[in-house]
């Protein structure tokens, strides 16, 4: 990770010290949030010197060595290769967890949509499963705008509302799943006491996103590394909003310490852009000069997404101090550049 991007996490109002003598593990550890919780633990750990035991589960140990290099050699990082569908192998207490493994490529949800639903809601009960088992008290989620379904008109939604979500369809794995995991969380609590906290995310990216994913914005960067023209499928009036990936994961360290609600929106209103805006952003960043923006032939068709995503009203985590640092542009030339 950008030493910049530690400083952006670390830089905050988060009380580090609350980890101290903790084990802490975190699922997905090779992803891309995952990562930077790792790896911003592993900093915190070493700047004040906490005695914390950092848990990794990761399917790939060749990943692993790759993500992490030499840190893995540190006595206080373990990392436990399985697939996060099998129950956690690890003796003794684990104080908090970081739950952010599964599926969540656009392209995932049309080639394996049961793969992808049962990641989300097995894993997640046995992530339950072991904070019940393992005196944990408390466990992180990781949730997604889209459990929101699509939302008319232009009023942003807050955690409270629900906009219509169309379950009769393949797509629909990705946020029946993660309602599902929600509502997990709710049961576990009530039933065992496990306390929770949870966000839920916009378009968050950053240095170490695939680019074959299925996301317009890969899409767009994958056009400039190989100096190709960008080609919209639609009219590119649908709005988004971006998060940088540590701003995000800044978020979810506040949440975790601060946070008092069980879910809070992420989302850097701020950077609420078009997609034609944005692909011509993209555009301009390029090195050559030769990537340009063009229209295809089937305009109006959404590969993916067949509802509009509402914008998240994200006073909630406004009021806990959160602020992004990271806006559009320096955002996508740092992931571009980090594909150089």
């Amino acid at each position: 990770m950008e030493k910049r991007d530690l400083d952006i996490i670390t830089d905050s109002a988060v009380n580090w010290q609350m980890y101290r003598d903790k084990t802490v593990l975190v699922t997905g550890a090779t992803g891309r949030l995952g990562r930077y919780i790792v790896e911003t633990l592993i900093e915190v750990d070493l700047l004040y010197n906490l005695n914390m035991r950092i848990l990794g589960v990761a399917r790939s140990e060749a990943k692993a060595q790759r993500v992490f290099g030499d840190e893995l050699k540190f006595p206080n990082v373990t990392m436990l290769i399985q697939d996060i569908n099998t129950p956690i192998e690890y003796e003794g207490t684990i104080d908090f967890m970081f739950h952010t493994a599964g599926p969540a490529a656009p392209v995932d949800f049309k080639t394996i949509p049961v793969e992808t639903l049962w990641s989300h809601v097995n894993g997640t009960r046995l992530i339950l499963e072991c904070a019940r088992t393992h005196h944990t008290r408390s466990v992180f989620y990781v949730s997604t705008v889209e459990i929101y379904g699509g939302r008319e008109g232009d009023k942003a939604i807050n955690e409270t509302e629900m906009g219509t979500l169309q379950h009769l369809q393949f797509r629909a794995c990705y946020p029946e799943a993660k309602r599902l995991c929600e509502t997990m969380l709710t049961a576990y609590e009530k039933e065992y006491g496990i306390k929770y906290r949870g966000v839920r995310l916009s378009h968050t990216l950053g240095p170490g996103i695939l680019l074959d994913d299925g996301r317009a914005f890969a899409e767009f960067i994958q056009c400039v590394l190989e100096n190709r023209d960008i080609v919209l499928q639609s009219d590119g009036s649908a709005m988004r909003t971006y998060t940088y990936v540590a701003d995000a994961v800044n978020a979810i360290f506040l949440i975790m310490d601060r946070g008092t609600d069980t879910f809070y929106n992420v989302s850097a209103d701020e950077n609420l852009i078009s997609l034609r805006a944005l692909a011509d952003l993209i555009a301009g960043l390029s090195p050559t000069g030769k990537t340009g923006v063009v229209f295809g032939k089937e305009t109006g068709k959404l590969a993916y997404l067949p509802y509009r995503l509402p914008i998240m009203d994200c006073r909630r985590i406004r009021d806990l101090g959160w602020k992004p640092r990271v806006g559009n542009e320096e955002m996508f030339r740092w992931t571009l550049e980090s594909f150089l």
